[in-house]
């Protein structure tokens, strides 16, 4: 596994030579810079900026719990496999028949649709919510998103999208439409409904006295959880959070002698079952 450290400066550099490219061909005369240098540069750094995003998102674990691991590689693969391919079709254009550069360019064009297809699904898979709602358009999102792609891909290998029909240019417009606003409301309804348990009130105050030890002198410090607290000898300001565990449909489980919720069945983290802790 390379190390994240190796992976954020190889984005840094590309994004930073995109940029001084960009400069240097609006600073230096014409001709002082080869268009294809140019160009190159310009789409490493493009890529960059899109991989890097992709690299942040693509450890997240989904709603299952576990990480995407194999749609981050196939979405890095398919994303590098159309620049190289774009690269490529600018450097010996020149030397290619027209049959051989629409090759080219639908390949690079059906690798980057996939990519960011691919994409999407890392954005959106691990966006959890447990209204109905949320459900329903993460689902359509996903799906609408994926047949989006797929017809994109067949109009870039079936001739273009010249030869299509009216009920395939409609078709994909309808799930292009779908698509984006089920992602929108998706994101919406993750980041700004309410949570579970937002709404209920805990079985103890926010704040509880807690006595501790000083890490840094050993000093005895009487401290309120959930707040900031200062030791009185060498000023080391410490906190401790305290959380009742709960089901993630919000149900509080402080005491609860079960290993299923009451609430909605699911079963309980075996570190959240309070019997399991005190026993």
């Amino acid at each position: 596994m390379i190390p994240k450290k190796y992976i954020l400066w190889t984005f840094l550099t590309c994004v930073g030579l995109a940029m001084f490219t960009g400069i240097a061909a609006v600073i230096l005369p014409n001709g002082w810079i080869e268009d294809e240098v140019m160009i190159t540069i310009m789409i490493i750094g493009t890529y960059a900026l899109g991989g890097l995003i992709v690299v942040v998102l693509g450890g997240v674990a989904g709603t299952d719990g576990r990480k995407q691991r194999w749609t981050f590689r196939l979405s890095t693969t398919a994303l590098f496999l159309s620049m190289a391919i774009f690269i490529t079709i600018i450097w010996i254009e020149g030397m290619l028949s027209w049959d051989w550069e629409q090759v080219f360019w639908r390949s690079g064009a059906v690798s980057l649709t996939i990519g960011i297809a691919l994409v999407h699904r890392i954005l959106v898979t691990p966006l959890t919510s447990t209204l109905l709602s949320f459900r329903i358009a993460k689902r359509t999102a996903l799906i609408s998103a994926s047949l989006t792609a797929a017809l994109i891909a067949f109009g870039f290998i079936n001739d273009g999208f010249g030869m299509w029909d009216d009920l395939m240019v409609r078709l994909l417009a309808i799930s292009a439409i779908i698509g984006a606003g089920t992602t929108i409301t998706a994101g919406a309804l993750a980041f700004f409904a309410t949570k579970p348990g937002e709404d209920e009130q805990a079985s103890f105050d926010t704040s509880l006295p807690i006595d501790i030890t000083c890490p840094r002198c050993n000093t005895s410090i009487k401290a309120q959880s959930n707040k900031d607290s200062r030791c009185p000898s060498c000023k080391l300001r410490v906190r401790i959070e305290v959380k009742e565990p709960r089901c993630t449909c919000g149900y509080l489980l402080y005491q609860l002698a079960a290993t299923n919720c009451p609430e909605c069945g699911k079963p309980i983290d075996q570190q959240d079952q309070w019997q399991s802790q005190h026993t």
